[in-house]
């Protein structure tokens, strides 16, 4: 819900809107125009690449300045609580001591987040001096501009990033004071308005001295403004009815899209990208990036790949686990390892087209008649267990006439050390494998798998990631099923409804979580997540609240329509409705009632409750996308839960696992009668 304004504040917002709304445009156009360099015979050429990152140059200083408008809105709200607080005390509604508490809170706050807001700054002129300093070597190297103008231009670059890490550190500095001082004068006010004793005091002063030195988190800061807003700034009236319309929402299911993409035949070229990037990854290797002494990229992608294949394998056993570790490797190998040695080199630009790694398959053995009837060739090594590794690169298709998703693949053996050593590669028209240290080409579609061993997948260990997140930020049991709330209209009315401040953003980071303990017991809950200097962190989302109902019988649509044929013609278009039960209900602080649901497939549903009496419920489907039940049957299995409730889901997540293998068995079947 948006907090009130005065009308000199409200009249400043509109006018950092209305920039914010003309760097988006700007943006779009400036991304179309890369789009088209890339899709011509130009986005080949040096010229075309030098094109693009001036572009690209250009949509960082925009959104530079686009954040930097976020920020001067964000401070309106600072400067309208002061303006509360100020008449409140005038107006004799709070005591001295209290008004001056909390004017020093307000103040400190400001000056905390002007100094975050500044570190942030730094970071992003650091990306943009990068990308200005490889334009500038690609000045250099292409006769741009004289050797010794560039190398002066260079110099000038480089000095000021120099400067600005300085800069920046010193900022970093600033603010862990502030941090200490804010919390310290805080633990005083207590002690001197009696909410804590002398003894308590002195112990949250010890520990407060632990963390001396260490600036505050995203999540303290927004816990901050939180405090503050719900203190100094006051929220529309919104009804409270009984029956109410539900909340705007987006009738295109984003999930539906993303289960498509997901679908994709990995083994053929597609339109769009199957690799799902997670923000958790991102922050794993921007933390183990920040661990790192490497002084090569080798020794980068090494660190990095073993960190996460550490990740990758909680939980797993055997070869399972040495699958995930290897997958990590060479998902970081393909992601980062081909760039240029920065370490060693004054060069910067590097490799921007990424082999993006889909799947690791353990198969038994390999059969290619083309090198089978190759007399005197010992191909003996083919019929041993042959590691492939399935990734898709972007490339410029000539027929199509169109950049399209493509398959590579490498093949690998273990040697006797229990290395892997590849020997073979492919695209998806012809492979080469390395035979007696002798090198043959064949046709890709000859190259037969035999039966799979094992298999871990991209998405699999994206689940894994942020399973695992999770997992550490509760520490109350397993995590069995994870969903993200994907419908980003409703989500920005749904934080209005959660009296969250318009500066937080909850779209592509809200969730929805099944766990388990060791008891057995199940618990869901709705999550936010928080990301900070390469950290991962969920936590309740703030606002939202679960009820003392759950397990009533409910009607809720489904997300699909049902049309009916008469006649030859299709008509109606009527939502689908199912009967389900509530796993656990939840109410914000606007009043609207939600209650968490699962599916015959297991899937976690979020639906907001828009009728009830005392007979029914009835709720309206909210866009959430699964990323995985594979966990839930496990668990279950392994708790040995004797709710019949749960029994039940059991027995129908097993049954639904059962008829999708039963079907992709015999999909494999049919394409083989068909080879």
């Amino acid at each position: 819900m948006e907090y009130n304004l005065s009308q000199k504040n409200d009249n400043q917002k509109k006018q950092y809107e209305s920039i914010i709304e003309q760097n988006d445009k700007k943006w779009l156009k400036l991304a179309e125009e890369i789009k088209n360099i890339r899709a011509g015979k130009e986005g080949r050429t040096k010229d075309g690449q030098f094109a693009i990152l001036e572009l690209q140059i250009q949509q960082e200083e925009i959104e530079r300045d686009t954040d930097t408008k976020k920020e001067a809105i964000a401070d309106l709200y600072v400067r309208e609580m002061k303006e509360n607080l100020i008449q409140r005390e005038r107006n004799k509604e709070i005591s001295a001591s209290e008004f001056a508490n909390e004017i020093r809170k307000i103040r400190e706050y400001k000056s905390m987040i002007s100094t975050k807001n500044s570190i942030k700054d730094y970071d992003k002129e650091e990306i943009i001096l990068e990308m200005k300093l490889r334009l500038e070597h690609m000045k250099k190297s292409m006769g741009k501009v004289p050797k010794e103008q560039a190398d002066k231009k260079i110099a000038e670059i480089k000095q000021t990033l120099s400067d600005n890490e300085e800069y920046r550190q010193d900022e970093v500095d600033d603010l862990a004071k502030q941090n200490f001082e804010y919390k310290r004068k805080n633990l005083y006010y207590q002690r001197n308005s009696g909410k804590i004793s002398k003894d308590e005091l002195k112990q949250k002063l010890e520990e407060l001295e632990q963390i001396k030195g260490k600036i505050p988190t995203d999540k303290e800061f927004k816990e901050m403004l939180t405090d503050l807003s719900e203190k100094h700034l006051e929220r529309p009236q919104q009804s409270q009815e009984y029956e109410r319309e539900v909340s705007k929402r987006d009738e295109f299911h984003r999930s539906y899209y993303l289960e498509q993409l997901d679908n994709q035949d990995i083994n053929k070229w597609h339109e769009n990208l199957i690799y799902n990037n997670t923000q958790d990854f991102d922050n794993k290797t921007v933390k183990y990036n920040l661990q790192t002494l490497a002084d090569t990229t080798t020794q980068y992608v090494e660190y990095v790949g073993e960190r996460l294949g550490e990740e990758y394998a909680r939980g797993a056993n055997g070869e399972k686990a040495e699958l995930a570790k290897q997958f990590a490797m060479l998902e970081v190998q393909g992601r980062y390892g081909d760039f240029v040695d920065i370490y060693n080199s004054e060069e910067t630009s590097g490799y921007d087209n990424p082999k993006l790694l889909l799947q690791l398959e353990k198969v038994n053995g390999l059969n290619i008649e083309e090198l089978e009837d190759i007399i005197g060739l010992d191909t003996s090594s083919l019929h041993q267990d042959i590691f492939v590794a399935t990734y898709e690169i972007e490339e410029y298709d000539y027929a199509l006439k169109k950049n399209v998703m493509k398959p590579i693949k490498e093949y690998y053996q273990r040697d006797k050390n229990g290395d892997f050593d590849i020997i073979g590669t492919g695209t998806e028209n012809k492979t080469t494998f390395v035979i007696d240290d002798m090198s043959f080409n064949v046709d890709t579609d000859q190259v037969l798998q035999g039966d799979s061993l094992e298999k871990i997948t991209q998405r699999e260990m994206s689940d894994r990631l942020i399973k695992n997140g999770i997992e550490d930020s509760l520490k109350s049991g397993k995590v069995t099923e994870v969903a993200k709330l994907t419908d980003d209209i409703f989500l920005n009315d749904f934080r209005e409804q959660c009296g969250i401040p318009e500066t937080w953003d909850l779209g592509n980071r809200t969730f929805i979580v099944s766990t388990i303990n060791e008891k057995g017991e199940e618990d869901f809950d709705i999550l936010i997540r928080y990301d900070n200097a390469g950290d991962t962190e969920y936590d309740h989302l703030m606002g939202i609240n679960a009820t003392d109902k759950s397990g009533r019988e409910m009607y809720t649509t489904t997300g699909r329509q049902i049309y009916v044929t008469a006649g030859g013609q299709i008509s109606g278009g009527a939502k689908e409705v199912v009967k389900t039960q509530t796993l656990k209900e939840f109410m914000t602080k606007s009043g609207h009632r939600y209650a968490i649901t699962r599916n015959a497939e297991g899937k976690l549903g979020f639906n907001e409750i828009f009728r009830e009496n005392e007979n029914i419920i009835q709720g309206e489907h909210i866009d959430a996308y699964t990323y995985s039940t594979d966990d839930l049957v496990n668990v279950y299995e392994k708790a040995e839960i004797d709710q019949e409730d749960m029994n039940k889901a059991y027995e129908r997540l097993n049954r639904t696992k059962a008829e999708r293998e039963q079907s992709h068995n015999q999909t494999e079947t049919d394409k083989f009668r068909d080879r």
